[in-house]
């Protein structure tokens, strides 16, 4: 899954990629000289995340920043490509069943939930939900810039795993804080991240944000990231007690987000074993719902398919305004 990938010039025949035929009338487009996005989604330049440029000549004219042309973009064949091809719902194998299912919930306009299912050139796995922060448009924009450039990691360091997640991260923190500066129709942006890697029998893991990482073992849900809010902050100080969180504003407010450009992720690693099954859910999900209805449906006698349904029906029985997303990892054999 390593190869770097058709590119939008290349799909779209426009003429306007290196070299092409109409560059001469029409100019070389903004895409295939920006490297902006290089690399991300395995393309070059931004080959792959043109729908996140300005000045692209799609449909016989130019075309504006992403918050004037989301729409349409999202109905272009390319784009409806790429996302296949990186939007996996599962993966089965002998070691692993893994099922995401996302849902725009029954406010929202658009979902700016974002998930990934990655198997890296070792055959480690790498699973991933960013939540987009800052409004429609911005959150759209920053959740595609977190998938994007995860999709771009070919291998990490076996002993580094920790700290190779933790700069991805930074890294990428500071790529949405430059574009939210240059684009003032994004400007705030942000967004949440959980990324763990399974390999050699562990399960090594980054967050930044409120989005969650729990895992169920012997029947009992544990969870593993903690809420980087005011809310956290304001029970460390003693001023709430964590009784009072599930009603407390702050629960609301971020502390930390990739795109803050000072982001602080934390990070660890657990060993995993035969019948654990990871979690990784957004806050539309684990704040909607209790961690006793939680725990009922893990446990119950279904497949990960069925268990996401059931735990996105929960959440939208429940009122179900944001946007919702659960990813499950069932292990049946330590990796």
């Amino acid at each position: 899954m390593g190869t770097e990938k058709q590119n939008c010039w290349e799909f779209m025949k426009c003429g306007r990629g290196p070299e092409g035929k109409n560059i001469a009338e029409l100019g070389i487009c903004p895409v295939a000289v920006s490297p902006i996005f290089d690399g991300f989604n395995l393309g070059k330049n931004c080959g792959r995340m043109c729908w996140l440029v300005a000045g692209t000549f799609c449909s016989g004219k130019v075309q504006g920043t992403f918050a004037e042309k989301q729409i349409s973009c999202k109905s272009c064949d390319f784009y409806r490509q790429v996302n296949a091809e990186v939007g996996s719902t599962n993966l089965h194998t002998d070691t692993l069943t893994i099922s995401v299912l996302t849902h725009i919930g029954r406010v929202r306009k658009t979902n700016e939930d974002r998930y990934l299912i990655w198997e890296l050139s070792d055959g480690s796995v790498l699973l991933v939900l960013a939540d987009g922060l800052g409004g429609e448009v911005a959150g759209d924009y920053a959740a595609e810039i977190v998938r994007g450039k995860l999709v771009g990691v070919q291998n990490i360091s076996r002993g580094n795993e920790q700290q190779e997640l933790a700069r991805l991260a930074q890294d990428i923190d500071i790529t949405i804080r430059n574009e939210a500066d240059r684009d003032v129709d994004v400007g705030g942006m942000g967004s949440t991240l959980v990324c763990v890697l399974l390999r050699g029998g562990f399960a090594h893991w980054v967050h930044v944000g409120d989005s969650r990482l729990y895992f169920l073992r012997d029947r009992k849900l544990i969870q593993i990231t903690e809420d980087q809010t005011l809310a956290r902050f304001l029970v460390e100080e003693g001023e709430i007690t964590p009784e009072q969180v599930p009603t407390h504003y702050s629960r609301h407010v971020m502390d930390q987000c990739i795109g803050c450009g000072h982001c602080e992720p934390e990070s660890g690693k657990m060993e995993i074993r035969d019948e654990d099954m990871l979690v990784l859910s957004t806050d539309g999900l684990h704040k909607k719902i209790s961690a006793e209805t939680m725990i009922s449906i893990l446990n119950a006698e279904k497949d990960p398919e069925e268990k996401t349904e059931l735990l996105i029906q929960a959440a939208l029985d429940s009122g179900g305004k944001d946007n919702i997303t659960v990813l499950l990892c069932d292990i049946l054999k330590k990796p």
